[in-house]
């Protein structure tokens, strides 16, 4: 059986974060061990999938944020610190503080601005010390932690590498909005819609078109093929994360 999906790109998240809580590395870090979800609007689905939570401002969970084209960061009121979740439990303690204890079997997860079709997804920063990544990436890497990349299809671009070469050749003297670098996440999972359904159900997917107007800019449209139980139950559940609100500034 074969059929299309649209999602619009809140749909996108929802259904990312659903795969990221299905993958058995987190499911074996939420039984055993610590996962830590870093900032961003994407991530926010994640916090929320993963401890049954609703976080009613997601630009709350975000620092740096696009927003009426714009590269910004967020002036939310309701802000929410990145979520440290040992053994299933949220702990109140800075990630940052908690960064150093990371051990195999642990998970970081930190969403993206940019993936390839080779998988490779990169994210901007404007920090000049390289913000999340730039903390995190040194001990992640040395240490063997999984480093997990929820985003959506509608931020694929051409090249990262390519792109990560041509940020680097010179610094930016102007910019509508703030200046950032770009960081490549490479060893990364790379979670995009692709990649849930085909963790949630036993399908082939691919993506056939993108775009959309009136709301549905950004969304991406899917085509869906494998036994018929397999693509019903797909498509059961997605018509239940559909209306997924848009993430607006609050």
């Amino acid at each position: 059986m074969k059929a299309l999906i649209t999602l619009t790109s809140s749909e996108s998240k929802r259904l990312i974060a659903r795969g990221i809580k299905g993958i058995p590395s987190v499911q074996n870090a939420m039984e055993k061990h610590t996962i830590i979800v870093a900032g961003g609007t994407s991530n926010a689905f994640v916090a929320e999938e993963l401890l049954g939570i609703q976080i009613e401002d997601k630009t709350g969970y975000t620092i740096g944020i696009i927003t009426k084209g714009e590269l910004g960061i967020s002036h939310s009121s309701k802000k929410i610190p990145p979520y440290v979740i040992c053994k299933g439990l949220a702990q109140e303690i800075p990630w940052k503080e908690y960064l150093p204890k990371l051990r195999g079997g642990d998970i970081f997860i930190k969403g993206g601005n940019a993936v390839d079709q080779t998988g490779l997804a990169a994210v901007m920063v404007s920090d000049s010390m390289g913000g999340t990544i730039g903390a995190a990436q040194g001990i992640l890497y040395a240490r063997g932690i999984e480093l997990i990349v929820p985003i959506g299809l509608e931020k694929m671009i051409p090249d990262v590498r390519k792109a990560v070469e041509f940020m680097t050749k010179s610094s930016i003297d102007e910019a509508t909005g703030h200046k950032v670098g770009l960081i490549p996440m490479v060893g990364a999972t790379v979670v995009t819609e692709l990649t849930a359904l085909e963790i949630l159900y036993d399908v082939e997917a691919c993506c056939i078109a993108a775009g959309g107007v009136d709301g549905s800019e950004g969304s991406v449209t899917i085509a869906l093929e494998g036994l018929d139980e397999e693509v019903k139950r797909a498509i059961d559940d997605i018509k239940s994360l559909k209306g997924e609100p848009q993430v607006s500034v609050h």
